[in-house]
């Protein structure tokens, strides 16, 4: 089959209205209730392809919060607390201030200036030495604050999800935050509040299995996130469309030799939790097929940090070749056999092969990632182009 964009799927108008499906589901943090409407949607849209497709709870930890504040003088700041920080009590904890560069943070609410002063707080490994640092040298909590370029807050994924921080972290925007600098210069307390708690709850994936003509042919997964911090539209938007897509694209191939294996995980803010779980259940589903696809952050994004990573150097020249013939341009390729931050990684923990697109925009983690402001449907039909073809390529592999 053909990977040029008059594939129904791939038509920039049918995108367009999937991805603003998607997001007319509301915040899709995992778990919520507009997670839960996207995990039926999709259902129901593999099975009006006439695709059976079906959904797997996984447990995780919710985090319900009631306040989440930092108060001082006559100032406050409201925001999100790190979903895998600590917490406070009700009345919240007292301390001076400090800036994040002094030496002595102990009995103190630490503040990160850096972000105040224009730099953007890290998250991953550094983020964990860090937090666990503060809470050694006894700081009482840490204010981070993150917004895009339009001033809304950023958020960062909760890679320590499964083993919390003891370190209460808030997260606000940087222009509400902004007025502790004067605060910081002359000294002054604050009060930190992050009343909340962690419960444990259930959330979805999306499975579906496509049987090819060989049950002894090793199969290929297609996978894509599902879950983010607000409705998402940039960030899972263009990878949900092209799933649907190859998913429509692959059930109409009559001589498909390999088995298609079909996945839309939650949990993708909260370490990959969800497909974590899919892989717990299968323990041969990550080394077993002989490649993997995993349609990740922002593909087709206005404004993009296009990039992609292959697990060697025979599918890097398969991706290669896609995207040149679809007309992607501008994508940085990682280091061939790293994976990156996103779902892929877990798909090389695991042994298996993987092509991964992935990247940022503008808004990434912000709620300003809407339709409207991100999505460019015509670059998203290219993409989707280019995956069908790599697709293809992984139909093709020997092994």
């Amino acid at each position: 089959m053909s990977a040029s964009d008059t594939l129904r799927g791939l038509r920039p108008a049918l995108i367009e209205s999937r991805i603003r499906a998607f997001t007319g589901h509301g915040i899709h943090r995992t778990g919520w209730a507009g997670d839960d409407l996207t995990s039926a949607w999709l259902r129901d849209e593999l099975r009006a392809l006439g695709i059976t497709a079906e959904l797997e709870r996984f447990d995780f930890p919710r985090v319900e919060y009631r306040t989440a504040r930092l108060s001082w003088g006559d100032g406050r700041a409201d925001g999100v607390p790190l979903y895998d920080g600590g917490f406070t009590d009700a009345a919240g904890i007292e301390g001076d201030l400090c800036a994040a560069d002094e030496e002595d943070v102990f009995g103190k609410i630490v503040v990160d200036v850096g972000t105040l002063r224009g730099d953007v707080a890290k998250g991953g490994a550094a983020a964990d030495t860090r937090y666990d640092d503060l809470a050694a040298a006894g700081a009482l909590g840490l204010v981070l604050p993150s917004s895009d370029s339009d001033g809304a807050i950023v958020l960062r994924n909760a890679e320590r999800i499964g083993r919390p921080f003891r370190l209460p972290v808030l997260q606000v925007a940087t222009k509400d935050a902004r007025p502790l600098l004067s605060t910081l210069l002359v000294g002054g307390e604050g009060v930190l509040t992050i009343d909340g708690e962690r419960l444990r709850s259930r959330a979805t994936n999306v499975v579906a299995t496509l049987p090819g003509t060989d049950a002894s042919a090793r199969p290929i997964g297609v996978m894509t996130p599902k879950s983010g911090w607000f409705t998402c539209a940039a960030e899972r938007g263009g990878g949900i469309a092209i799933w649907l897509a190859l998913a429509e694209a692959l059930a109409a191939m009559p001589d498909r030799r390999r088995t298609v294996q079909l996945v839309a995980s939650g949990g993708h803010e909260l370490s990959h939790l969800g497909l974590k779980d899919y892989l717990k259940r299968r323990p041969d589903a990550a080394a077993g097929p002989v490649a993997w696809l995993h349609l990740g952050a922002s593909i087709g994004a206005r404004e993009p940090r296009a990039r992609f990573a292959a697990a060697d150097d025979a599918l890097g020249e398969i991706v290669e070749r896609a995207l040149t013939a679809a007309g992607v341009r501008d994508v940085e390729p990682l280091p061939i056999g790293q994976p990156g931050n996103g779902e892929a990684r877990e798909i090389h923990a695991g042994g298996g092969r993987f092509v991964s697109f992935l990247g940022g925009h503008r808004f990434f983690h912000s709620p300003n990632d809407t339709v409207d402001q991100a999505v460019d449907a015509e670059s998203v039909a290219r993409w989707g182009g280019a995956a069908l073809a790599i697709v293809q390529g992984m139909l093709d592999l020997d092994g």
